[in-house]
């Protein structure tokens, strides 16, 4: 053992590394952890939020634009502010007015704090001006060509190692010409259906227009019976028509000749009786003459009497 010890000793010697420890084999690992070794691990950070990670093109030089250095300045600056205002004691705030001021006098805010500080509406607010170096035009990035991976192999095919065509057309060219008979026959065996279906409906127009022909011609048979029918019907109806308005007309005349034949006498005597029948001389002197006469002699009477009572006076 002593031996063997020494000369791996000799051997690690004259070799041209050597290790830090000694090589030993990996102790097993579980595959899962325990539950207590999980409670007391602390949970690891999220890269996505960590700034030492590396965003974007890895190959460019990191150079912010200068709006985003604009913004981190300010982004300080106010990070100054709040911590500056935090350190600030809050303003109480005030109290409800329980009692109104004496007439002429007001109420005002006193600090009765041991230190008094300023009290303003606004902030205090300063101005700080800067200068920043002119930036210089970004280069442009450099085209990323990967490197070449793998191991480029080559061979020497030769004619005829992989491809004889006289022995590899023939099965294509019986396919072909297969296709083509079975295609030919495909198509005459169609022509010769299309042939047979044009007969058939040339043969079925002809027996319909004859059918139709024939059914025109009945129907027209029957619309010049029904039409002789009516015609028959309103001679029929108008004959009977005249028969009923000429015994109507006889039947009247015979019933007025025999009213009027006594009519006429009784109506004349009527008519006389109620003086519809006068002599015209004699009504005119009863109706004219007599009444012209009566009044001329009232009015020569009167003239009369009117001259005796004026004699009579004198």
């Amino acid at each position: 053992a002593e031996a063997i010890t020494s000369a791996a000793a000799m051997q690690a010697q004259n070799a041209p590394y050597s290790h830090s420890t000694k090589p030993h084999t990996v102790a097993a690992r579980k595959k899962y952890r325990e539950p207590q070794q999980e409670d007391g691990m602390v949970s690891a950070n999220n890269i996505m939020f960590d700034k030492r990670v590396v965003r974007g093109n890895t190959y460019a030089a990191q150079i912010l634009p200068a709006t985003a250095q604009t913004e981190q300045l300010e982004l300080e600056r106010n990070k100054t502010k709040n911590l500056g205002r935090s350190t600030k004691r809050i303003k109480p705030a005030q109290r409800q007015e329980d009692v109104d001021p004496v007439e002429g006098r007001k109420h005002i805010d006193v600090q009765t704090e041991q230190y008094l500080e300023e009290l303003t509406d606004r902030p205090i607010e300063t101005d700080v001006d800067t200068q920043t170096d002119a930036f210089l035009d970004q280069l442009p990035a450099p085209i990323f060509i990967p490197m070449k991976t793998g191991v480029d192999v080559e061979t020497q095919v030769e004619d005829g190692e992989l491809f004889d065509f006289d022995a590899e057309v023939e099965p294509i060219l019986e396919v072909l010409v297969g296709k083509t008979l079975e295609q030919s026959m495909m198509e005459v065996m169609e022509e010769e259906e299309l042939q047979n279906m044009r007969s058939h409906q040339e043969h079925f127009e002809q027996v319909r227009n004859a059918e139709l022909a024939e059914t025109q011609r009945l129907e027209e048979a029957e619309k010049r019976r029904f039409e002789e029918k009516e015609r028959r019907v309103a001679q029929e109806q108008e004959r009977v028509q005249r028969e009923r308005q000429v015994a109507e007309k006889v039947a009247a005349r015979t019933f007025t000749k025999g009213f009027l034949s006594e009519l006429q006498s009784s109506v004349v005597a009527n008519l006389q009786d109620a003086g519809f029948f006068y002599d015209p001389l004699e009504v005119e002197v009863k109706e004219v003459f007599m009444p012209w006469l009566m009044e001329s002699m009232n009015e020569s009477t009167d003239m009369l009497r009117v001259a005796r009572q004026i004699a009579d006076d004198l």
